[in-house]
């Protein structure tokens, strides 16, 4: 009976930890393998445990055994996952292309108002934030922001300004016509006259915008209510007459420069770029390409002779050697004027330091980024015959010259000899108008002189036809 229960135990005890266990025991009782009962005993532990785990999962596939094949299930899962997210994706698409056409349309519409860039060389992004409303507002200038504001004020297309001002390296239409016309002495001047549009844009710039801003009183060209007479009157009867001219007065004056000075008057960057644009051009040239005619940029922008913007511009940017060549002068009891690129110091005194004065103003002229044209530079004192602005100024008289008096008096003879369409002709403009303006001049000038040719020739006074 003992036996029997011994044999129950150990097949108790084989069921738990499985054949390894018989083996096990089997090599230690044949000397195989030595253990301590410690060691025995967690051996036993770790058998039972592994018994127990295949037990588990000899269950759980007896369990499967009885479960239909479920790939069909899977697949279908699968391709609902994959529909899914082929719809998911279709979605996104259609609201990025959605957003993707938002955007383009929204920074289409800004472009437009505030475009990105305005030509080759102007390939720097614009930018049309910033500047400074409340010094735009004390100066009484509008306070433009973007292309639009800008166009509603000029009162033309946005897409018109923008065609306008953009540069163009070989550009198919020129905004200017371009001619020349003879120098008084010598040589050729080149003309850049404005057509329509741009002359409308440079209009208003000019009168909304330039002419808002005070000028130094030493300007004395280009200003209402001041004439070349004015300007020499200041100069009268001086002991010393200086006269220095500015080489390349408009071309001289740059792009940059022009942009710079509409900032400072509270622009931002970019509509500062736009006046500038408006305001300058580069000197171009006709070329054929494939029977097409463009028009070839040549050089930098600068300021055109002929647009009616320049000589306000000019104005401007002299301010600041204006005022330092009328401090100067006045430090030195002389007096200084300046009529566009003529300028013109005097003195009472006829012992005036001469050298002082030409010294320090060629230094303030080299300063302010100007050049001199030496062969045009000129000294007169009292004995001899001193012009200011094509006026003779001697002895406090303002008088036209001797020579312009005998050129008028032979023109006039030829008028009345060969009558007013030959004379016309030899002009290049309508004689009798020229005839009457130089006689107004003279009027201007000294009304003596002008006397003399009123009597000689009565028609000058004869008002026109209406």
């Amino acid at each position: 009976m003992a036996n029997q229960t011994d044999t129950d135990n150990w097949r108790e005890e084989l069921k738990q930890l499985g054949k390894e266990y018989f083996i096990i025991q089997e090599m230690i009782r044949t000397g195989f393998l030595k253990l301590t009962p410690q060691d025995l005993t967690m051996y036993k532990t770790k058998l039972k445990e592994l018994n127990e785990t295949n037990g588990e999962i000899y269950k759980l596939s007896q369990e499967l055994r009885g479960i239909q094949d479920i790939t069909p299930i899977i697949e279908e899962i699968r391709k609902n996952r994959i529909a899914r997210v082929k719809a998911e994706r279709i979605i996104k698409k259609a609201e990025q292309a959605k957003t993707s056409q938002i955007h383009k349309e929204t920074v289409s519409e800004r472009q437009k108002s505030k475009p990105a860039f305005l030509g080759e060389k102007f390939a720097e992004k614009l930018k049309f934030e910033g500047g400074d409303i409340t010094k735009l507002t004390e100066l009484g200038l509008p306070a433009i922001c973007d292309l639009q504001d800008l166009s509603q004020a000029i009162g033309v297309l946005r897409e018109e300004l923008q065609w306008l001002c953009y540069h163009r390296q070989a550009a198919t239409i020129d905004h200017y016509t371009r001619f020349q016309i003879p120098k008084k002495k010598g040589g050729m001047r080149n003309i850049s006259s404005p057509k329509p549009k741009m002359r409308l844009a440079q209009n208003w710039v000019l009168e909304s915008v330039l002419e808002k801003i005070p000028l130094h009183e030493a300007a004395a060209a280009f200003r209402v209510g001041k004439s070349i007479v004015d300007n020499a009157q200041q100069h009268a009867g001086g002991a010393v007459i200086v006269r220095i001219d500015l080489k390349d007065f408009f071309p001289s004056v740059r792009f940059h420069r022009v942009k710079g000075l509409f900032m400072s008057f509270g622009y931002n960057y970019g509509i500062a770029t736009v006046f500038a644009l408006l305001c300058t051009d580069a000197a171009r040239i006709g070329a054929k390409l494939h029977d097409k005619q463009y028009f070839v940029a040549l050089g930098d922008r600068y300021l055109p002779q002929g647009a009616c913007t320049s000589p306000a511009i000019t104005n401007l940017i002299c301010r600041k050697l204006d005022n330092r060549l009328a401090k100067l002068t006045a430090s030195c009891g002389w007096q200084y004027t300046r009529y566009a690129d003529d300028l013109v110091f005097s003195s009472k005194a006829p012992d005036a330091d001469l050298k002082k004065i030409m010294s320090l103003a060629k230094k303030i002229i080299k300063e302010e980024t100007f050049e001199i044209n030496v062969e045009k530079t000129l000294v007169m004192r009292e004995h001899q015959r001193q012009t200011v602005t094509s006026i003779v100024v001697n002895d406090g008289v303002l008088r036209v010259s001797r020579r312009d008096i005998r050129n008028f008096r032979a023109f006039l003879h030829q008028y009345t000899t060969k009558g007013a369409d030959a004379m016309s002709k030899v002009l290049g403009k309508d004689a009798t108008l020229y005839a009457k303006g130089y006689l107004a001049f003279m009027k201007m000038v000294n009304p003596a002189q002008a006397e003399k040719f009123t009597e000689a020739y009565t028609w000058l006074t004869v008002s026109p036809d209406i």
